[in-house]
């Protein structure tokens, strides 16, 4: 049997085969992750190229409504909100240990 502990202190019982399944499936959901990570990545770098500005500059001017309300820039707010969801994610899934 094994045991999974948590920042709570609370533990999980947890025979071989079980533990197997689960880091498998945490296996699968991290390449998921990844593959969604370097799609938005993609998005973002397109969108830099674009508009010869980096993410980083554009959403600081972006939040002080330095850019208007055209639409590509609130598809560029949307590529680098999302990257930063599947990036949170990512970090989670990463940070678990069986």
């Amino acid at each position: 049997m094994i045991i999974i502990e948590d920042k709570m202190a609370n533990n999980l019982k947890l025979n071989e085969e079980t533990k197997s399944l689960i880091k498998s499936s945490l296996n699968i959901e991290e390449n998921i992750l990844n593959l969604g990570l370097n799609k938005w990545k993609n998005k973002l770098k397109e969108f830099e190229k674009q508009h010869k500005i980096s993410t980083e500059k554009f959403v600081s001017k972006f939040n002080k409504g330095e850019l208007g309300d055209d639409k590509k820039w609130f598809e560029w707010a949307l590529a680098y909100k999302a990257y930063n969801h599947v990036k949170g994610k990512l970090d989670i899934v990463k940070g678990i240990t069986i």
